[in-house]
């Protein structure tokens, strides 16, 4: 009588669960801003921010989802032609949901982002959606590297009475974390 052949069961992805922190740095791929009433900008300088960030996943299975902060410095992401206006900082709140496939985590994720513009002295707040996707890759147990894709749609009263400003930013941030 032979043996059934054993059948050695699929191995779990890598868990995602629980808490997780880590440094972004980003820049500006494009942009626009809109000045009601005023003039429009297609462009916007190139642009820079460094920050960190830190969040909490739950998995079930290959589905993870999880909410995340991060704050950035920024300098930058003005009109082309006024280098001496920019935004200072980008504080954004994520829901994130996402596929675990062995070490890698692709997710969406969509949430609200605050920030001020600063045309010197003179500085506003401005706030709006944030949506965009990404990738995490374990390198090993316990440290990630990642990248996102992220736009921001921001709006603000600026210091001029009744005028609005809209900026949409579009960036590319890299990721180096640690989940705990």
């Amino acid at each position: 009588m032979t043996e059934p052949p054993i059948i050695a069961p699929l191995p779990a992805p890598e868990t995602w669960e629980g808490a997780y922190g880590g440094i972004t740095a980003g820049t500006r791929m494009s942009g626009d801003m809109t000045y009601t009433p005023g003039p429009s900008y297609p462009s916007l300088e190139p642009g820079r921010n460094v920050g960190l960030f830190g969040g909490y996943n739950v998995q079930n299975g290959k589905l993870v989802f999880g909410g995340e902060v991060a704050y950035s410095r920024a300098s930058g992401y003005g009109p082309v032609g006024f280098p001496t206006e920019n935004f200072t900082y980008f504080l954004d709140g994520k829901l994130r949901a996402g596929l675990a496939t062995d070490r890698v985590l692709f997710y969406g994720f969509a949430g609200y982002t605050t920030g001020s513009y600063e045309i010197s002295p003179v500085t506003w707040n401005v706030s709006g959606a944030n949506y965009g996707i990404g990738v995490d890759a374990l390198v090993n147990d316990n440290f990630f590297l990642g990248g996102e894709f992220i736009i921001r749609n921001l709006s603000g009263d600026t210091n001029i009475p009744g005028q609005v400003q809209d900026t949409t930013i579009r960036a590319l941030q890299l990721r180096a974390g640690w989940k705990f």
